[in-house]
């Protein structure tokens, strides 16, 4: 057995040869390939989403982390976001400092503040003008009620228009019941 990738197996060989130019594509927008957030896209690939909107500039001027538990990182998604749930109720979110947040559903009503022991996890990359951000805020577990947000988005201009969108979802964990509610922003 050796180290190199000479004496790899040929398949997996192929297969590590065509996931470093992916690499190399993220490297090249991570390091200075980003927008500077004008809204000019004359040098876009004429893809449908030529632009970004307002939203899609904020989310992704948010910093690119991965998996950083640091609370902080998640500054940059404070505000509302108003959108539906799968059967076309109307939701929204409101996202303060420091994991707190209010979501507001027909079926799941939450004023919720992060307490002491909450467990965050923040991720955000970007390749390609393909962008993706999730943050997930989880109260620990105890006999009382606690709660769990899940935040994802996916957006850029090298995204197509079905996928770009936020998808948000609180849960809700009673002594006896659970509660989730799906909330999607479409951007």
């Amino acid at each position: 057995m050796t180290s190199s990738s000479h004496g790899m197996n040929p398949a997996r060989r192929r297969s590590y040869l065509a996931f470093v130019p992916v690499l190399t594509l993220g490297l090249v927008v991570a390091c200075g390939g980003d927008d500077d957030g004008s809204g000019d896209s004359s040098s876009g690939s004429g893809g449908s989403s030529p632009s970004l909107s307002a939203l899609e500039e904020r989310l992704a001027a948010c910093p690119d982390l991965s998996l950083t538990s640091d609370p902080s990182a998640s500054a940059c998604l404070v505000g509302t976001y108003e959108g539906t749930t799968p059967s076309g109720e109307a939701c929204s979110l409101e996202l303060g400092e420091a994991g707190a947040y209010e979501f507001t559903s027909p079926s799941l009503s939450v004023s919720h503040t992060a307490p002491d022991d909450t467990i965050f996890v923040f991720d955000h990359s970007s390749i390609g003008g393909f962008e993706q951000l999730a943050w997930k805020v989880s109260d620990p577990i105890s006999t009382e009620t606690w709660y769990e947000l899940d935040f994802a988005a996916r957006f850029g201009t090298g995204a197509d228009e079905a996928t770009s969108k936020i998808q948000i979802e609180v849960t809700e964990y009673g002594e006896d019941t659970t509660t989730s509610v799906v909330c999607v922003v479409d951007l």
